[in-house]
């Protein structure tokens, strides 16, 4: 299924019109569009991993199911539904900057529908380099009052010309 177009009511977006303007996004809140996992691609992930050939430690007999979710494959959404809620119009470049806490708090199986919800908790000037967003993050799960996950992702608008051969990254 991947993202769900059908009913975007709920979706709140965050934008600005420079990556200058980060700091007017401070305190606001933002919610992507439903997502769903299916497991053809849950496949592709574990064979992107190298897992494929390893006994899966949550799987069959362990009591969670063949249908599970990876949670790194949770994580790795991140990216695709933030990119739906949050950018700017001017000439930048978001880089992924990292995370500073991820907790699994429940399973999510393939087909399970969930979203992210998040606040700019902080926006930090880093000067030349841009702005970096600190948001905190909730993946809601359809039908349930717990997360899959909760999560601090680190985001750096840098609104200078791509890296050049030789130079340093952020």
């Amino acid at each position: 299924m991947a993202i769900d177009l059908s009913d975007l009511s709920e979706v709140v977006t965050l934008s600005t019109r420079h990556p200058s303007e980060a700091p007017l996004l401070l305190g606001k809140t933002f919610v992507s569009p439903w997502f769903s996992i299916d497991a053809d691609r849950s496949t592709l992930f574990e064979t992107a991993t190298y897992m494929e050939d390893l006994p899966h430690p949550y799987g069959g007999g362990a009591g969670y199911g063949d249908d599970l979710v990876e949670g790194y494959h949770l994580l790795g959404m991140l990216d695709l539904l933030l990119n739906h809620v949050l950018w700017s119009e001017g000439p930048w470049i978001a880089w992924n900057y990292g995370l500073d806490h991820v907790r699994f708090v429940s399973v999510v199986r393939h087909g399970d529908r969930f979203r992210v919800r998040g606040t700019v908790s902080q926006v930090i000037d880093r000067g030349e380099q841009g702005h970096l967003l600190v948001l905190d993050c909730t993946a809601e799960v359809a039908g349930r009052e717990r997360p899959g996950f909760v999560v601090t992702q680190r985001i750096l608008w840098n609104s200078h010309s791509p890296v050049q051969e030789g130079t340093a990254t952020p």
